[in-house]
């Protein structure tokens, strides 16, 4: 394996297998120690607030979820259940146009209704729901609210955003959900993290200074058993000036032993299942947006917008799915720390591009070369979003996402996450799931049809990523854009007592028994919290 870039990582290098664990015959009886699990980009507040969302069933019919919905709503009326949530629908019922508001109406009218996709990236609402938030084409972004020759259509992007919007609807309503997130709506989700190891972990994004605060306080009542870092998300390239100070100001508040906050998060494009990630080449099928998909920064933006967190010390988290995107962010890197360092300035933040699910070949090796953190989703690698994004891409740039090999080869730090955002995945946020996922290409819950993939496997299948990799990317190598290296994410003196005990050796039992595999004992800061 080659020398990790030293720009961004002077004391990792290449490491060995036995500088990543050790094993404790004395105290475990001959069990396998690793350090504590690193999940390096998920959504704990999101998991929480909704566990009052209505969690609908597998629908392979349009019309039989439709159906559902109004019977659920004529089970709960309307003072029982006054707005219905529902989480989540495939995005593969549809086709490019996606779903209306007029079909929502037939079947339920007399409350709003929000239907969530499964990726939590679109939705789709009913005309009240849009009443109640007031939304016209006058007052909306069709980056973000779909539209045609008829108005609004229903059809919602990057919902998760746009949270003024469903606070209109609250008021409007005169009702409100559990949205401040109290201990009680979050332990169930801590408590799994704690289970399977997990003692640290990075916020896909921290929604708003409640939840900071609500991390922080956590941990001075000595409640909050992992480390956690919060990211400022930056909505627009116009809104950075305002991002780095707020995220500068809750650095500086919400500072403790266990909680912290350095980074930026920013969406550079959409997702290939809705045919809206940034693109090299144009999209097979059109959806309804530009032919090679949309990117919210130009280069020269986001050249300028890595300076300037250069120069505040924060780093920058950037959710990228396609391949433009991907390359955009490896030029704009490049470019920025060029000029940086051509001023005899020092370059000294990461930045970590997140999913990658399609990178030309070209792109591969860049990463290594230019000190880019990369970080996976492991429990996507088996097809989890199925082959809706196979209709956009086309066969062959379907059948070779979600490739890390040769990055992985050439040296490139790669971090693993869970990247859940809901009930309905919340057990999908088990690292060893995801190993084992990553590991097989096979997924757990939602295989490819067998007839088509040879074993369920996902194309291509050479991409499978080896279970000592993935512990590296859990533990040391999850510990670097954490800030966290010095204190965690290996076993030796000086750091933090953060450990996981298995009786299974994880390197050695058969790959498809690998999300059987739970932790019996998890240490965080010399503790036994299981």
């Amino acid at each position: 394996m080659a020398e990790r870039n030293s720009c961004a990582w002077e004391a990792c290098g290449s490491v060995k297998r036995s500088q990543v664990l050790k094993r404790s015959g004395s105290i475990c009886g001959g069990a396998l120690v690793l350090p504590g699990l690193i999940d390096g980009h998920t959504h704990p507040e999101a998991v929480a607030k909704g566990r009052w969302f209505v969690q609908l069933p597998d629908f392979d019919d349009p019309h039989e979820l439709l159906a559902w919905v109004r019977q659920y709503c004529e089970a709960h009326p309307i003072d029982e259940l006054p707005y219905f949530y529902g989480e989540s629908y495939p995005s593969t019922l549809f086709d490019e146009k996606g779903p209306r508001k007029e079909w929502l109406d037939e079947y339920v009218s007399d409350r709003p209704v929000k239907l969530m996709d499964f990726s939590d990236h679109s939705c789709w609402l009913n005309s009240k729901a849009m009443e109640l938030m007031e939304l016209t084409v006058d007052n909306t972004d069709p980056k973000f609210y779909d539209r045609d020759e008829n108005g609004l259509t229903g059809r919602v992007f990057e919902p998760l955003l746009l949270s003024d919007d469903e606070a209109k609807l609250y008021k409007n309503l005169g009702w409100y959900p559990p949205e401040k997130i109290t201990e009680g709506m979050m332990e169930p989700f801590l408590s799994a993290l704690s289970d399977w190891g997990v003692t640290a972990l990075m916020d896909g994004f921290t929604e708003g200074e409640e939840s900071m605060k609500f991390f922080y306080d956590m941990d001075q009542a000595g409640k909050l058993k992992l480390y956690y870092r919060g990211t400022y998300l930056l909505n627009d390239y116009s809104e950075l000036d305002e991002a780095i100070s707020a995220c500068k100001r809750w650095q500086e508040t919400y500072a403790s032993e266990h909680v912290g906050i350095h980074t930026i998060k920013f969406f550079l494009d959409q997702t290939n299942e809705m045919g809206n990630s940034a693109l090299l080449g144009p999209h097979v099928k059109s959806s309804g947006k530009p032919d090679r998909g949309v990117m919210n920064m130009t280069l020269e933006q986001m050249t300028d917008c890595l300076i300037r967190l250069n120069e505040a010390g924060l780093d920058f988290h950037i959710h990228v799915v396609g391949d433009r995107g991907f390359r955009t962010a490896c030029d704009a890197y490049e470019a920025a720390k060029t000029q940086v360092e051509e001023t005899g300035k020092d370059w000294k933040i990461y930045m970590e591009l997140a999913h990658c699910e399609l990178v030309h070949p070209d792109d591969r090796k860049r990463p290594a070369e230019l000190g880019i953190i990369i970080n996976w989703t492991c429990h996507w690698a088996g097809g989890f979003f199925g082959e809706a994004s196979r209709e956009y891409l086309g066969k062959d740039r379907f059948d070779s996402m979600y490739d890390f090999t040769e990055m992985i080869e050439s040296g490139a730090i790669m971090t693993y996450s869970s990247d859940v955002t809901g009930v309905s995945e919340e057990h999908r946020a088990n690292p060893f799931f995801g190993m084992e996922i990553s590991a097989t290409r096979v997924d757990l819950d939602e295989p490819f049809d067998p007839e088509r993939y040879p074993g369920s496997v996902r194309p291509p299948a050479s991409a499978k990523i080896g279970i000592e990799e993935l512990i590296r990317g859990y533990t040391r190598y999850g510990a670097i854009p954490l800030r966290l290296a010095d204190k965690i994410g290996t076993l030796e003196e000086g750091k933090k007592a953060n450990l996981v005990v298995l009786e299974q050796d994880v390197f050695n039992v058969p790959l498809k028994e690998i999300h059987e595999i739970l932790p019996s004992k998890v240490m965080f800061d010399g503790e036994f919290i299981r």
